[in-house]
């Protein structure tokens, strides 16, 4: 999966590093955008100790955690940089030629990574209300994530996956379309078939798929049961935890290309 890089996640944790009396309480702040999960520490080598341990750790495992499918860890990276920036906006102008010098920057990286930065006032009109950030996915899929689905579509015509070639070639036309039921739905076919070509034994059972990957060691439990998990929910209509329907359909279309390239990095060419 494509989440927020590690460029944008930097620039927002050295904003809130470099001036700490932005917010009273670093816990807080962690427990508000639902960072301060267990799943989300790990051993870096900074002092977990210390403010900036406590800050870069949860950051960087819920990114490990996006990457590897984690709609929520995704989800409280991009509600971390809303709450950021609306913080640092505080009682500024939000005339453009009077935002901050690291706005430009953030905006740039947020741009590459798929997302609009929207800032207003929240609050009555004609007072001085809060600010409010939110971020929007841009109109088009990042270029990067555009680079990596044509890399995945090469190595299935390597391979001969012509059935879930045709499938994600027809998923990213109905993306195109803002067609997003179709759109889910050739993407859990073409998961299927990805599945299906990783076990080995040409059928298109998922449960039994995944049984045997699992079965054979090229699987965890774990690994196992998310993937299987993610093929009986691809077409779910409800987006959340997503903003949008079309953040959703935009979240699995990376959910694919992740799962995808895992499966294949399983079997031998």
């Amino acid at each position: 999966m494509t989440t927020l890089s590690d460029p944008t996640l930097a620039s927002v944790v050295e904003l809130i590093y470099g001036d700490q009396s932005r917010f009273h309480s670093l816990e807080a702040l962690l427990l508000g955008v639902d960072l301060k999960r267990p799943e989300y520490r790990g051993e870096l080598w900074v002092n977990a100790d210390s403010y900036w341990g406590r800050l870069v750790t949860p950051v960087f495992g819920a990114r490990q955690a996006a990457l590897g499918g984690n709609a929520e860890a995704d989800r409280a990276l991009l509600d971390l940089v809303e709450v950021t920036v609306a913080r640092f906006l505080q009682g500024e102008s939000l005339a453009r030629k009077h935002l901050p010098g690291w706005m430009p920057g953030l905006r740039k990286a947020l741009l590459v990574d798929g997302y609009q930065m929207k800032i207003d006032r929240a609050g009555v009109i004609g007072q001085d209300g809060g600010v409010r950030c939110r971020l929007k996915p841009t109109a088009y899929l990042p270029i990067r994530l555009e680079e990596q689905l044509n890399l995945l579509a090469t190595e299935l015509e390597v391979r001969g996956q012509q059935a879930a070639l045709a499938d994600l070639r027809q998923a990213l036309k109905h993306h195109e379309r803002e067609r997003f039921q179709p759109c889910e739905k050739r993407l859990r076919s073409a998961l299927q078939h990805i599945t299906a070509y990783a076990a080995g034994t040409g059928d298109l059972d998922a449960t039994g798929n995944v049984r045997h990957l699992v079965d054979t060691g090229r699987l965890t439990v774990a690994e196992g049961t998310r993937l299987l998990h993610d093929l009986r929910t691809m077409v779910v209509s409800d987006p959340h935890p997503h903003r949008t329907r079309p953040d959703a359909t935009r979240f699995r279309i990376q959910l694919t290309l992740v799962r995808a390239t895992a499966l294949l990095a399983r079997v031998d060419l």
